[in-house]
This record gives structure tokens, C-alpha cells and sequence, in this order.
């Protein structure tokens, strides 16, 4: 009889199994979209900014061009840099701030330790991290675009990569000693694309030209290229060969790429509305959301999908959108989500508080 009860057991939860992994899925997306989401205990800190304000390694960095403060999320100061210096540009990756001076570049991390970039020279672009490196475009003294890579010891390891057309984009590979890169120039009227795939030691692996429209992002993705056009998506595979490219027939508002989900986000303006696009990275639509007509930004968050403009922030699921928070003010600038928890920052405030 006990055998009999243990095979039974045994026998039930095996079915159990076979039924969650068949149609559980489906199951907690009908749970899901049946769900209303909004923000709940919410609080609210006053900020004291600067002329710009972002978030920073688990805080707050406000900046003008002479001063610099790092703040926590109860509006206590961490460190200020103050030294006296005027600075051209600043730009915050998530872990460092990166100062153009005179003749020099300073970088600065969340401790307020400073090092000086001396062999950089021109004016900053632009900056950004990724897969543990710094990408800085450079425009030097002929004009030209130059590439500096730096890896996580602020190591410079592609020095000045000169490119005769203006750089408008840079990944930087998941999976090798490579870079993704796209530039563009004006010829004769006609608008001139190329897209690079170039390892680390200066060797270019392939390029492709694409004309008549604008490149506005690149991504590599396990050695894979996404790029998004105006016109336009595009994937590559590791060889540069184009497997698809599906048409955009309305303007974009914005987009992101999940690694992750596997999948490209696009958000178009059509008519007096707005709409949600993701396609996988076979290029098949996987699904299609109406958003409301206001909304102009997106982000991607691990598995969760928000649309916002600087009045509210909308949750999208299943066919369902959401609006979980809203600011009458209208003074949304950003936000981040860790699990359930979401803090919001506008130009006096931090709002925190969780997604339920």
C-alpha cells in the first residue's frame, strides 16, 4: 500500500509538471494581464540640484561645470568636487563622471577619486559604458572623430581610431574583443551610413553601407549587430551578413533592446496615438500595444516594460497598460526599477516607492 501511495504521489507530481511547463506560462500571463499595477508607499525627499542631475551608483549626481556632488537618496551629501576648475563638458556613465578640463580629461568615481586622462586630446562627444569599457567619441583638431576605448582600469586600448565621418554610434561586444560603430556623412544631398565591426587590435572584421535614411542605434549582441534606423531595423550576423531588415513606417519616438527578453523595442508615433512594437531577433513581431497618445519614452527593466513622459509612467502587460504613477507637475526626468521598487527623480524630488 505505501508503494502504491509513493508511485501515486510520484505519478501526480509528474503531471503536475508536465501541465506548468505546458501551460503555465500561459497561466501567469492570464494571472498578469488580469492584474492592475500602481505604485504604492510612496515617499517623497526633497533634492537640492544643480544645473543637471542624474542617478548615480545607488544615489544622486548633480553637476554644473564647476562643481560636482554626489548625493543618497535621503538628500545627504557623499563628497563634493569643487576645485576651483571650469569645466568644458561633463558626462555620467553609471559608475564614473568623466570631466573635459583644458587640456585634459578627469574621471572621477563614486568615491571622489580622481584620474587624469592626459593623452586624449580634442573636444568630448560623447561618452558611454558598457560590458565593463568606456567608449569616448573625440572630435580633434581637424575636425575628425576619433575612438578611445578604455577597460575597467581606465587603460586606454583603442587610442585614437580616426574616422573621416562623424561616429553617431558605439557597442561594444558581449562576447569578444570587439566593437560595433556606425557613422554617417552628407554627399551630394544623399545621406551616407557605414557599419563596422572592428576587434580591439585594430582589425576590421566587415562593414556595410546603407543610404537615404539615419542610423540611430547599434547593439551587439552575442556578436550579432541590431541597428535601428529611421526607416528602417537591420540584423546582422557575426559575419556581416544582413539575415533582415523590417521596415518602420512611422516616426520613433524611442526604442530599447533586450538582451535578456531577446527581443527590439520600438515606440512609434502614428497618428494621434502612440504604439508599442517588439519584434524578436528573428525579426518576427511578437506583439503590438496601444499607449497613450502623450507618451514619448520607454524602458526595459528585466522582464517589465515601461512608457512615460514627464507626467506619468505607464506599466505595460500582457495587452493591458497601466498607469502607476503620475506627477501633476510634470516634472518626471527619470526613473529606475529594482524589483519592486521604483524611485522617480524630477528636478526638486525623489518619489520612491513600490510596484504592486
Amino acid at each position: 500500500m505505501k508503494k502504491f501511495i509513493t508511485f501515486f504521489i510520484i505519478f501526480l507530481i509528474i503531471i503536475g509538471g508536465i501541465v506548468f511547463f505546458t501551460y503555465g506560462k500561459e497561466f501567469l500571463t492570464l494571472l498578469d494581464e488580469k492584474k492592475v499595477y500602481n505604485v504604492e508607499d510612496i515617499q517623497s525627499t526633497k533634492i537640492d540640484t544643480l544645473e543637471e542631475y542624474k542617478f548615480f551608483n545607488g544615489g544622486l549626481i548633480t553637476y554644473n561645470n564647476q562643481k560636482i556632488t554626489f548625493l543618497d537618496y535621503k538628500n545627504n551629501i557623499l563628497w563634493q568636487n569643487e576645485d576651483g576648475s571650469f569645466s568644458k563638458k561633463v558626462f555620467v556613465t553609471d559608475n564614473n563622471v568623466f570631466r573635459k578640463m583644458e587640456d585634459t580629461i578627469q574621471v572621477l568615481d563614486n568615491s571622489n577619486q580622481k584620474f587624469v586622462i592626459s593623452e586624449i586630446q580634442g573636444d568630448l562627444v560623447n561618452v558611454s559604458r558598457e560590458n565593463d569599457k568606456v567608449y569616448m567619441i573625440v572630435k580633434n583638431s581637424t575636425g575628425k572623430n576619433s575612438l578611445y576605448i578604455l577597460n575597467s582600469n581606465n587603460e586606454v586600448i583603442v587610442d585614437n581610431k580616426i574616422f573621416e565621418d562623424n561616429i553617431t554610434g558605439v557597442s561594444i561586444s558581449d562576447r569578444s574583443e570587439g566593437y560595433a560603430l556606425i557613422t554617417m556623412n552628407f554627399d551630394s544631398d544623399s545621406i551616407i551610413n557605414t557599419i563596422y565591426f572592428n576587434l580591439l587590435d585594430d582589425v576590421e572584421l566587415w562593414n556595410y553601407e546603407i543610404k537615404d535614411e539615419i542610423l540611430i542605434k547599434v547593439q551587439v549582441i552575442s556578436n550579432n549587430v541590431v541597428v535601428v534606423g529611421t526607416n528602417n531595423v537591420y540584423y546582422f550576423n557575426t559575419n556581416g551578413k544582413l539575415m533582415w531588415k523590417n521596415g518602420i513606417y512611422n516616426k520613433i519616438l524611442d526604442y530599447d533592446i533586450s538582451k535578456d527578453k531577446q527581443e527590439i523595442y520600438i515606440l512609434y508615433e502614428i497618428d494621434s496615438a502612440s504604439e508599442l512594437i517588439s519584434y524578436n531577433f528573428e525579426g518576427k513581431v511578437t506583439g503590438v500595444h496601444k499607449a497613450p497618445s502623450d507618451i514619448n519614452k520607454l524602458k526595459i527593466y528585466e522582464d517589465r516594460i515601461f512608457v512615460y513622459n514627464e507626467n506619468s509612467i505607464y506599466l505595460v502587460h500582457g495587452l493591458k497598460t497601466d498607469k502607476i504613477h503620475e506627477d501633476t507637475e510634470g516634472n518626471i526626468s527619470d526613473f529606475i526599477v529594482e524589483g519592486n521598487d521604483i524611485h522617480i527623480l524630477s528636478k526638486d524630488k525623489l518619489v520612491k516607492g513600490k510596484i504592486q
